[in-house]
């Protein structure tokens, strides 16, 4: 049966663009099978704090067979009351231009990032009287208390928890991408059998792209003159990357041997930068094009991931830069305490205690000396883990089949 599925994402982005491409990579490939995919996304790109296009407001736009209808939002820097106002005229125009749509879709999927998407997909599921459909990729308000940057009786908190539990309660199926998030939902009195897992995945065709040319390759190459092993992060800085714990742990490792190469953008990097000063060691990059990732990351002998000691990661993760980090086939280091230990599952690395430079270096050590034999073993079974776990083409099956309602549930 051929569907039509409307996606409602305030963030998404197209292919090639820096971030999740969660819903592209998975409407590529629903499209791929026939069926008919628009994602309603915000024409202001919130984490850039610019527009897109800022000839375009408002337009709709055919991406290799997926559309995107992108809307005006609320432009803002920062993240002050004008991000709430950016979220709330989301939930606006996305009403607005669904209503205004001749179309019928017989699915709308509304995801957070925030809920004011959910709630936006809900009534324009009664208006169009189709199916409706909840996607958590982040447990808010929960996320926003454990990470203390609100209360639990913030205001804020207090509406988020309305508009969750109202959400939760009108959908008729809920889609996570963190395996333990069952735990959560249920315990606002969701029954288990409306929750579906589907973890974010990769194009496993992507492999290829490990033979493309990285833009950083020299100065990895000058790098390495001076210090013998490369140990590498890729992604965001932010807060919740606990990216100080890397740096904190330069003071361990001989600067002579192992060099710490830090790639991308975000709200903390000047203060990293600033924290780094006294190692030289540590070198900082721009973020590089997606096309170049895991051509860059094989340029490294270790790839790292840092995260904070919370109980918010008892419900799990999903890490897009795992999936890239997994299919480049190099060792990884995991700081965290986690409800599915991804790392540890495919047998690709080491896993030590969150927020402790001393473990960080000496798991950096370890992982920098494997010989050829460990590191074949690694590469070998983090892609069989993405293969039967994240292959993007098995998610987008599994994605229609829960908009068809024919997806066993998590009970």
């Amino acid at each position: 049966m051929r569907l039509k599925i409307w996606i409602l994402n305030h963030v998404a982005l197209k292919p090639n663009e820096k971030g999740i491409t969660r819903h592209y990579d998975l409407a590529k490939e629903m499209v791929k099978d026939g069926h008919d995919v628009t994602i309603f996304a915000s024409s202001f790109l919130a984490y850039l704090f610019k527009w897109r296009d800022p000839n375009r407001k408002n337009y709709r736009e055919d991406v290799n067979g997926v559309i995107y209808e992108w809307m005006w939002t609320f432009p803002y820097y920062g993240n002050g009351p004008r991000r709430l106002l950016n979220m709330i005229s989301y939930f606006f125009m996305s009403l607005y231009r669904g209503m205004k749509l001749k179309e019928r879709p017989d699915v709308i999927v509304g995801s957070s990032v925030h809920l004011f998407a959910c709630l936006s997909a809900y009534f324009l599921s009664k208006w169009k009287k189709c199916t409706y459909i909840v996607e958590i990729r982040d447990l808010w308000p929960r996320t926003l208390i454990d990470f203390g940057a609100i209360s639990e009786k913030h205001p804020v908190a207090i509406m988020f928890g309305l508009i969750e539990r109202f959400v939760y309660k009108k959908s008729e199926r809920i889609i996570v991408t963190l395996p333990g998030a069952y735990k959560y939902i249920t315990s606002l009195g969701i029954p288990k059998e409306k929750i579906h897992y589907i973890p974010n995945g990769i194009d496993l065709e992507r492999k290829k792209e490990l033979n493309n040319h990285s833009s950083l390759e020299e100065k990895i190459r000058e790098i390495r003159k001076k210090h013998k092993k490369i140990a590498m992060y890729v992604g965001a800085h932010g807060i919740a990357n606990s990216l100080p714990t890397i740096i904190q742990s330069a003071q361990y490792v001989d600067s002579n041997e192992i060099a710490y190469v830090f790639i991308g953008e975000g709200p903390e990097k000047n203060k990293l930068m600033e924290m780094a000063k006294p190692f030289n060691n540590i070198y900082f990059f721009d973020g590089i094009p997606k096309n170049e990732v895991l051509s860059t990351l094989a340029l490294a002998d270790v790839l790292l991931v840092s995260m904070l000691k919370t109980n918010l990661y008892k419900y799990g993760i999903s890490l897009n830069k795992l999936n890239d980090y997994l299919l480049a086939g190099k060792p990884i280091l995991f700081a965290g305490h986690v409800f599915n230990n991804i790392v540890a599952e495919a047998h690709a690395g080491l896993t030590v205690e969150p927020e402790n430079p001393k473990a960080f270096a000496d798991g950096v050590i370890q992982l920098a000396y494997l010989d050829e034999k460990q590191k074949l073993a690694i590469q070998k079974s983090s892609y069989e883990y993405l293969l039967n776990n994240h292959d993007i083409k098995k998610l987008a099956k599994r994605f229609v089949a829960v908009c068809q309602g024919k997806e066993h549930s998590e009970g």
